[in-house]
């Protein structure tokens, strides 16, 4: 028994000091960088209807859209992976860092911990085809026509409640073709936690408990690929930020994608519940698009009507539609094109109607 004990005893010290060693010989996670960047330029004819000042285009522009990621992960003996993602903007902005979190990755799926986006966008599947620039990324609004508070009537993704705000996010892996999401965010604020949990404090400054929850299906049949999803939000405390007189913060997105040899066409649709980004009531976004890729070359038409309803005053409207083409001159360097029309009803304002047309050229870079 005690030659057992010992030669035991021998044993697990061996071990130990194994383990030790293969610690000391491990490296510390190594940072890859990564990203992309773009350059724009656009010949842009904006008109207003009842015009009070806020003319926001016309004749020519330059606008830039990139970021580079420092990203970096390590494998541990037991299989499990995890990594860190740092994402600096290219230009000065608001948000100087835009996500950033850590991720653990094994045979449970992932879960992240920081600022990311939640299940209810990232699980989504959206009309995310252009081979120009990004109709749902909304860089029509944000860029060229309206300014930046109409570009939720572009896009059917769920991002104006939990976008990149502190949370905790669980995506399984995929099971026949099935995949499920879930997130948990304490407050909306974007890319920090600037709140602490404490009811009067943070009245009245930011949406608190944020739940989101995504489920997607993508499977092959033969030369078809087939891409479903459905998504939602639920804000437990509004405090007392629900838009048009809502007693309640919810939003839902569906989502099909069809594609088949070259050929790939979707449709979408995103609800916001007492969210909207000019007041309402309500705010619905559905859009469509087909694209076509040959090689290097590639088209597509993408289009997105969008609505915001007001319990006061008249409802805003919204339309985009775009022609966009692009050409790959090596890996990760494109020559892209768009060509433009928007048109939005009360949307700035009541009774200011714009209308509007482009062609916008750009080199977009992924490294």
């Amino acid at each position: 028994m005690k030659k057992n004990l010992l030669a035991t005893s021998a044993l697990i010290a061996a071990g130990a000091l194994a383990s030790q060693g293969a610690l000391a010989e491990a490296k510390p996670i190594s940072i890859n960088v990564g990203g992309y960047y773009e350059q724009w330029v656009g010949l842009i004819f904006q008109d207003a209807d009842g015009d009070n000042g806020n003319r926001y285009a016309n004749a020519l522009d330059v606008q830039e859209d990139g970021e580079i990621h420092f990203v970096g992960s390590m494998t541990t003996d037991n299989g499990l992976t995890f990594g860190v993602n740092v994402q600096l903007e290219a230009a000065t902005s608001g948000d100087q860092i835009d996500e950033n979190y850590l991720f653990v990755r094994g045979s449970f799926g992932e879960i992240v911990l920081g600022s990311e986006n939640g299940p209810a966008y990232a699980m989504h599947y959206g009309v995310d085809i252009d081979q120009g620039y990004g109709l749902e990324e909304g860089d029509t609004a944000f860029y060229w026509f309206s300014g930046g508070t109409s570009n939720q009537l572009n896009t059917s993704r769920l991002a104006t409640i939990d976008n990149d705000a502190q949370k905790i996010r669980w995506i399984s892996p995929r099971m026949s073709g099935i995949q499920v999401g879930f997130s948990y965010s304490p407050d909306a604020s974007q890319d920090r936690d600037g709140q602490v949990p404490n009811e009067f404090q943070n009245a009245g400054l930011t949406m608190e408990d944020v739940f989101a929850a995504g489920i997607n299906f993508d499977q092959k049949f033969d030369d078809m690929r087939v891409r479903v999803s459905a998504t939602g939000q639920y804000v437990g405390d509004h405090n007392g930020l629900a838009t048009g007189g809502e007693d309640s913060v919810w939003a839902t997105t569906l989502g099909l994608r069809i594609g088949a040899g070259g050929f790939e066409a979707a449709v979408a649709w995103g609800h916001h519940n007492g969210q909207s980004v000019v007041g309402g009531d309500s705010m619905d976004t559905f859009a469509a698009g087909i694209s076509y890729v040959d090689g290097p070359m590639g088209v597509s038409l993408t289009g997105a009507y969008g609505t915001a309803e007001r319990a006061a005053g008249p409802d805003a409207n919204q339309i985009v539609v775009q022609l966009g083409a692009s050409y790959s001159v090596g890996p990760g360097v494109a020559i892209k094109g768009t060509a433009v029309y928007a048109g939005s009803s009360d949307l700035i304002n009541p009774n200011v109607d714009f209308t509007g047309f482009g062609i916008v050229g750009g080199v977009a870079l992924n490294f």
